[in-house]
């Protein structure tokens, strides 16, 4: 397989890319400027379609989920490759911690600032006008590339969910944060709520009731005792107590009931059966005589923008092995047009690739912006790294549909 992008095509990518930057980065700006919590993401889905088409993407339409997709047609001799980035972001939270406007779209010092620059506005502008530098040049990808920006993937990903049913692509290059570097996995995650019940009375009187607070004091303080699975990659899961609420709103009153909610990043092999159970039989110790206990895995029902209804297992982990060819071609195409080494690593965070692999489409990532950025005050992204990669998923787009075989 051809997979090395030559020195002349590069020089080509990288001048088409000088002459969209502008452009590019501008609409990245604009993608910052649109406001879109999860379930709210009709119009930034609207702005980006409307660029689509704009741009001569003939084939680009929302589905019925809200996702946005778009179409760039290859030769029909290759593998299809979808670039996959999702519309909506996590909550500002105080926007008088931000060094600029959260929705401002500041730019500053060749750094573009605000809630969803790195997680993921600044790669989506990236991927479309990636495409757009193929059209620009007359190159055809061997086969079908799509662009697609999916809804909700910040709850858990109900977009990517909806698309799977309908779009199979051989490989999909997500535009999570990546530092310019590959990535081919993460841990999964598990919500699992912990609830004990005990008896509610007046504060004044604690002997009339029975606290619950207890127990999960003790329950907590023996967190560490469960069982957790490791992978030589992944390194061990890990569990962290997140969110604990009471059943009563005055503290006067003893609760009733306390219920403490546990995030389980698991690694391949682990099962949220299996971990429920463990979690129940730790939380049957610490309850003692006159508290009970009740374990469940989180639920998670979604409705889209669009009210699409979908409802969603535990997050999925994966990894995909270092020498699969969806990892080879993009390393050495990678390391082609940026002229240095791209290692490969893991998300510590999860994604929505989760989906896709267990839909049979190899999954990679690739993407400006620093993880370390995302869902934080200082949301940014080098304008350089958005040139960079823009031109990194064009040189991608032609060499991971080259072959007929999948991937």
């Amino acid at each position: 397989m051809r997979e090395v992008i030559d020195p002349q095509l590069r020089e080509r990518l990288w001048a088409a890319g000088r002459a969209r930057r502008d452009e590019m980065v501008a609409f990245a700006q604009q993608l910052v400027q649109t406001r879109s919590l999860p379930g709210e993401e009709q119009a930034v889905a609207e702005l980006v379609l409307s660029r689509l088409r704009t741009l001569g993407f003939e084939e680009a339409d929302l589905d019925a989920a809200g996702n946005v997709v778009g179409v760039l047609r290859g030769s029909g001799a290759g593998r299809s490759v979808q670039f996959n980035a999702h519309l909506d972001h996590v909550h500002e939270g105080d926007p008088s911690a931000w060094r600029y406007p959260p929705y401002a779209g500041v730019i500053a010092d060749g750094v573009l600032y605000g809630r969803g620059a790195s997680d993921v506005k600044g790669a989506l502008a990236s991927q479309v006008y990636g495409l757009v530098l193929l059209r620009d040049l007359g190159l055809v990808p061997s086969g079908d590339c799509y662009v697609t920006g999916v809804v909700q993937e910040e709850v858990g990903g109900a977009g990517a969910a909806a698309l799977c049913e309908w779009l199979r692509t051989d490989v999909v290059v997500l535009g999570e944060a990546t530092n310019l570097e590959l990535r081919r996995g993460h841990r999964g995650r598990v919500g699992v709520e912990v609830r004990f019940i005990g008896r509610s009375a007046h504060a004044s009187a604690p002997e009339r009731g029975v606290n619950p607070l207890f127990a999960l004091g003790r329950f907590l303080c023996r967190l560490d005792e469960l069982p957790r699975g490791s992978h030589p990659e992944l390194g061990r899961s890990s569990v962290a107590p997140t969110l604990v609420w009471t059943d009563q709103s005055s503290a006067n009153v003893i609760p009733g009931v306390v219920t403490v909610v546990l995030d389980w990043r698991t690694v391949p092999g682990e099962d949220a059966d299996a971990l429920r159970d463990a979690v129940e039989a730790l939380a049957r110790v610490c309850v003692g005589d006159d508290v009970r206990t009740e374990v469940t895995v989180s639920s998670r029902k979604l409705e889209t923008y669009r009210g699409l209804t979908i409802e969603l297992p535990p997050t999925r982990g994966f990894v995909l092995p270092v020498d699969h060819p969806a990892v080879t071609v993009a390393r050495s195409t990678l390391e082609a047009v940026l002229a240095r080494p791209v290692p490969d690593g893991f998300w510590r965070f999860a994604t929505d690739g989760g989906h896709f692999m267990a839909h049979g489409m190899a999954t990679i990532g690739f993407a400006p912006g620093e993880e370390r950025l995302a869902h934080t005050v200082d949301d940014s992204i080098r304008l350089a790294d958005l040139e960079a990669a823009m031109v990194g998923y064009a040189a991608l787009a032609l060499t991971l549909t080259r072959g007929e075989e999948p991937l």
